[in-house]
């Protein structure tokens, strides 16, 4: 099976708030409204909006945290996945014999293989969903933890930065509502690294408790 690359797409980003607005007693009834009467007031926060792309979290040069606990994941399901990639490539060899040889085959085998791919299409598919159940399990547990420290440094890192807001670029280029970002409003590039700075991956022996999760 081709490597599965995951990219963390769920990432929830941190946003200070964005406006508060001022509480107004609604005038009784039958009175007169008078010149001085308050009105709304919107209070903007002064601050700076920012762009962050969450997809290279875990590409390459991304947060280190984060791919090494990717890897290991993939570590862990190497072999499930070579055995499903080797069963799929049985049943495609089959239904390509089946495709070339069934004219020539007598009604008795071209059945028999018939039964057979069936049956192999079945426990594809049946091994395929066990994998993906089990993988995307795996994937949670190991990945949550370090998604919960990047939004919590997130926090942090807007704050020292007077940003307001992030916005996170795939999910809305996905949503086809991002057209155009100037370059000095991303900034994915810098926190990656802030973030690394901040929180070195460790090298431990596999199940040692110093492992970093």
């Amino acid at each position: 099976m081709k490597k599965r690359v995951h990219m963390i797409m769920g990432i929830v980003l941190i946003a200070l708030p964005a406006t508060v607005f001022g509480q107004q007693t609604p005038p009784q009834s039958g009175s007169a409204p008078t010149a001085n009467r308050s009105t709304n007031t919107l209070h903007l926060p002064q601050g700076r909006v920012a762009v962050i792309n969450t997809a290279a979290f875990a590409a390459k040069n991304g947060i280190e945290q984060l791919i090494q606990q990717i890897n290991r994941v993939n570590e862990t399901f190497k072999d499930r996945s070579a055995e499903l990639e080797a069963l799929r490539q049985r049943v495609e060899a089959l239904q390509r014999e089946i495709q070339t040889q069934g004219p020539n085959l007598t009604p008795q085998a071209l059945a028999a293989k018939q039964e057979e791919f069936e049956d192999l299409k079945i426990e594809l598919k049946r091994k395929k969903e066990d994998f993906d159940r089990d993988y995307a399990k795996a994937f949670r547990e190991a990945t949550n933890p370090v998604v919960e420290r990047i939004n919590a440094f997130l926090d942090k890192y807007a704050k020292q930065h007077n940003i307001i807001l992030v916005i996170n670029a795939p999910v809305l280029s996905q949503a086809q509502g991002l057209v155009y970002v100037d370059p000095g409003l991303d900034i994915t590039r810098a926190f990656i690294e802030a973030y690394n700075a901040a929180n070195p991956v460790t090298t431990a022996r596999s199940g040692s408790p110093g492992a970093h999760r």
